[in-house]
């Protein structure tokens, strides 16, 4: 499984405020250091604030920031905000009922994989994602 291309781009741009302290941070600075298209970056960014992870300041030295503490904002919190979490629960053959009591085919074997892809993304935070690993930038 793999994040969304929104998804991926969402969590790059907030991994790179956070591990910078960029503030306020640009669209145009986010595109040149992430080489992320722009006017897509613009409306992830966009989305981002409505969803209450970022803090929009408009003008010549506007930007964005995050607004909570990178330890309170999850992975979950991200993907939630741009793509939501239906694919997280939905069937992975896509039928409309498959559960516990109806299960499809895959379900035994995907329904554990689901929940520990959904854990990892409730326990991992931006704090963890900006001082895990090496930072492409």
């Amino acid at each position: 499984m793999r994040l969304s291309k929104t998804s991926e781009y969402a969590v790059r741009s907030l991994i790179y405020m956070a591990a910078t302290d960029c503030v306020p941070c640009s669209v145009r600075h986010l595109h040149d250091k992430l080489d992320i298209p722009e006017k897509y970056l613009g409306r992830i960014m966009k989305n981002l604030a409505d969803k209450g992870l970022l803090d929009a300041t408009r003008g010549m030295r506007g930007g964005y920031r995050l607004i909570r503490p990178l330890e309170d904002v999850a992975l979950l919190d991200i993907v939630a905000a741009v793509d939501g979490l239906e694919d997280y629960e939905r069937c992975i053959l896509g039928f409309p009922t498959c559960g516990d009591d109806d299960p499809c085919p895959l379900h035994s074997q995907w329904g554990p994989q689901r929940d520990t892809i959904k854990q990892m993304l409730e326990n991992l935070t931006l704090a963890d994602m900006a001082r895990g690993g090496t930072l492409k930038f």
